[in-house]
């Protein structure tokens, strides 16, 4: 019986060193060899981040370490998509700030990382919230959102006055999970990206830019080289096919604006105003050619009719108002531009223009 149990021993041991090499190694989804958690300290001690793109990051993850592991709150954080990535403390005169965008962000994203910030006892003094027209599409809501949905649940219990104790399921795990080292799902899955090479891994660094993709100690992006130094012609050939294709990101499928989003997003707005936190909406400009085809189209024209309804729901609350889907209140150019959707570092200072100032 001995005999055959060292033999059994001797026949899975190197099954399960391999299993466990491989998870180390390639590590997917930065639960052994690098956490968020780790992450999201350097980012704190004021490193910036290589990597993340290349290694597919889970940004809700990360910013789910970011935010919890801070040790007081900010002054100012901007919430929205992509498209506010590239807000930085710049922008508004304080280290004391935090960029918690997130791609392809839903109403319920908001809502989630309300849910962090109120859990944790870290509202900001101001938020800018990045108001894209497609917010409002219930069509082309996606579920990343739910890598933080006890948050969401949380905001939303909290907005219907229904949230108690006992509910709470606030237990978000991003650092090392120990599980995973042996586990065999979790090595299917690493073990098809050892032919292509590709594992978890991040560089940490001072350099604002870099050649690929950088994420900054206060949460904004820069861009890899290539999309920075793009020419204007590739951006208007992009353009010019999506404009053939009829596809305006997330404007498809679009009849009207969905009701309960919008109110969704006006008791946000009510519930931090009355906490004491200053919320300032943002309507992040199209490119010209964009805007012009918007414009031309029936089917996309509710854009405009989003933009009005923001502007009437800031002038109730008394809140204030930045930007325009329109390019020409900034002056936009399709030189602005890294590609068909997001503008350029340089001039994202000028798309954050008064409209309506609070109070008015």
């Amino acid at each position: 019986m001995f005999k055959k149990w060292v033999k059994a021993a001797l026949f899975l041991l190197p099954l399960l060193v391999m299993t466990g090499w491989v998870n180390w190694h390639v590590d997917s989804y930065a639960l052994l060899r690098v956490t968020y958690d780790e992450i999201a300290a350097q980012m704190a001690a004021g490193k910036n981040v290589e990597g993340l793109e290349e290694s597919d990051y889970n940004d809700r993850n990360l910013l789910a370490a970011r935010l919890r592991g801070m040790e007081e709150p900010v002054q100012v954080m901007v919430l929205g998509s992509s498209r506010v990535y590239t807000f930085d403390h710049t922008m508004f005169g304080t280290d004391s700030f935090y960029n918690a965008g997130l791609s392809e962000a839903t109403i319920y994203d908001l809502l989630a990382v309300a849910g962090i910030l109120l859990s944790e006892g870290k509202l900001p003094e101001t938020v800018v919230i990045g108001v894209d027209a497609f917010l409002f599409n219930e069509s082309h809501d996606n579920e990343k959102w739910k890598e933080l949905e006890e948050y969401a649940d949380y905001m939303s219990l909290t907005l219907d006055g229904k949230w108690s104790p006992e509910l709470a399921r606030l237990d978000k795990e991003t650092g090392r999970d120990w599980k995973k080292m042996l586990s065999l799902d979790y090595f299917r899955y690493n073990v098809t990206l050892l032919p292509e090479n590709k594992r978890f891994a991040v560089n940490y660094t001072e350099d604002w830019e870099t050649e690929g993709y950088v994420k900054h100690y206060d949460g904004s992006v820069s861009y890899q080289r290539e999309l920075r130094e793009a020419p204007a012609s590739d951006v208007e050939e992009m353009t010019r096919q999506s404009m053939e294709e009829h596809v305006v990101y997330r404007m498809t499928d679009y009849e009207e604006i969905d009701e309960r989003h919008f109110q969704r997003l006006s008791r946000l707005i009510d519930y931090m105003s009355d906490a004491g936190v200053e919320v300032i909406l943002y309507l992040p400009p199209y490119s010209p050619m964009m805007y012009n085809y918007i414009e031309s189209v029936e089917a996309f024209q509710i854009t405009l009719e989003v933009e009005e309804q923001v502007k009437t729901l800031a002038q109730e609350k008394g809140i204030a108002l930045c930007g325009s889907y329109d390019p020409a209140g900034c002056g936009l150019e399709m030189t602005d531009l890294y590609d068909v959707y997001h503008v350029k570092t340089e001039k994202t200072a000028d798309t954050y223009y008064p409209v309506i100032s609070a109070g008015q």
